[in-house]
């Protein structure tokens, strides 16, 4: 078998890195939810193949992308769907906002459960529409570790407004890192089926599951099949994020005519490579991702421990999925927001908990897809910032 080095240092301060161009250069960049692995080789082979035709014209879908998506839902969940069934968009964001815009009216409510991706926000707000957003409820597992639960007397009382006709849903979860349950997800969608709200599932993490399973929302009944538009992409997955290609599923044929039309009517089409990236990581990286995932629970593992162990005053999820962790830091007898102490104090650069809702200042989100030495020094660094801390106060 194949050995990948998830150790190596790849320098991407060259390339124009999002994650590693707006920090500054002495910090640590842990915050937008890339990876600074390579990326699978098939993905890689597949996009330098193509390359070598030299012709790069006007492009249609692949219907052997479609055919690949369509075996992977059967193999991964007995989820049984058509070709006709997907739909490919330039990016998860953008069909965001293109649903925003394709369903509902303008001033409609977008039921959203928070803590979560903040670009959820922007594709409400931008889109004429508002944002109803729930907490959840915050559980401390221990002195060290909280999961979220979901309020469903809350989330019914914001669907049962005629204004909600879509729910926003993240699963896996971003930042939390849990999947939700089947119970849950069949509380979500008898709601949302019971008062006619479209669910918009965000999938986009399925692949990264740590343990436990994810199970569609969309593979629970016919009924809820009906009522959903999913998402997905290769993208967190593969660390393909630059190369723009998401995939929606939709079964019913009028959600699935309705999203390609605001789609169409803002000539969003994904590029040559994009397509390339997915079906050959799709097609070949299979073992890639399954080391891949065992570097991540080494990861993850050693993130909480070593919190757990040297900075106790900082609680941690510990998460099921993704490569995200999300720290809750309000106990730290700072001034000014957590991520300011992060970047200034520490050196390195989460994601502020404010980008995932209003009433989460005092939180942030570390990405652990790293090799682990930047990781270990991450977490030194905040660990030693958090020590000035303790002999000051």
């Amino acid at each position: 078998m194949t050995e990948y080095n998830f150790d190596e240092i790849i320098d991407r301060t060259r390339h124009s890195s999002a994650k590693w161009g707006v920090v500054e250069s002495d910090c640590l960049p842990m915050w937008v939810a890339d990876m600074d692995f390579r990326s699978p080789p098939s993905a890689i082979n597949a996009m330098i193949e193509r390359a070598r035709h030299g012709v790069f014209g006007y492009t249609l879908d692949p219907p052997k992308l479609k055919e690949v998506v369509v075996e992977r839902m059967s193999r991964l969940y007995n989820w049984e769907i058509t070709p006709d069934d997907v739909i490919f968009s330039p990016g998860l964001v953008l069909a965001l906002c293109a649903t925003c815009s394709g369903f509902g009216k303008p001033c409609d409510s977008v039921l959203i459960q928070t803590p979560v991706y903040g670009s959820f926000f922007k594709a409400v707000r931008t889109n004429r529409k508002f944002s109803a957003n729930l907490d959840m409820i915050y559980v401390a597992d221990s002195a060290s570790s909280f999961h979220y639960e979901c309020d469903y007397d809350a989330f019914e009382q914001v669907a049962r407004d005629p204004q909600t006709s879509i729910h926003l849903q993240c699963n896996p979860q971003n930042p939390a890192g849990f999947q939700y349950s089947r119970e849950d997800l069949e509380q979500i969608g008898e709601i949302c089926l019971k008062h006619d709200v479209l669910i918009v599932a965000d999938e986009i993490h399925s692949d990264l599951i740590l343990e436990g399973e994810h199970i569609p929302i969309a593979t629970l009944s016919e009924e809820i099949a009906q009522q959903t538009l999913t998402m997905i992409a290769p993208s967190k997955t593969y660390n393909l994020a630059g190369m723009a290609c998401s995939v929606l599923i939709a079964q019913n044929k009028e959600i699935r005519d309705t999203i390609a039309a605001a789609l169409a009517g803002i000539s969003a089409h994904v590029n040559i490579m994009g397509y390339e990236a997915a079906h050959g990581a799709y097609t070949g990286g299979e073992a890639w991702l399954r080391q891949l995932l065992l570097y991540l629970k080494d990861n993850r593992d050693y993130a909480v421990n070593y919190i757990r162990r040297h900075i106790p005053q900082i609680k941690t999820t510990v998460p099921t999925s993704t490569y995200l962790l999300w720290l809750d830091m309000r106990d730290l007898p700072i001034k000014g927001d957590a991520d300011s102490f992060c970047r200034s104090s520490a050196g390195i650069a989460p994601t502020p908990g404010t980008f995932f809702g209003d009433s989460h200042e005092g939180f942030v989100r570390l990405n652990f897809g790293c090799p682990r030495s930047v990781l270990q020094e991450g977490l030194e660094r905040l660990k030693a910032a958090v020590d000035r801390l303790t002999v000051t106060s």
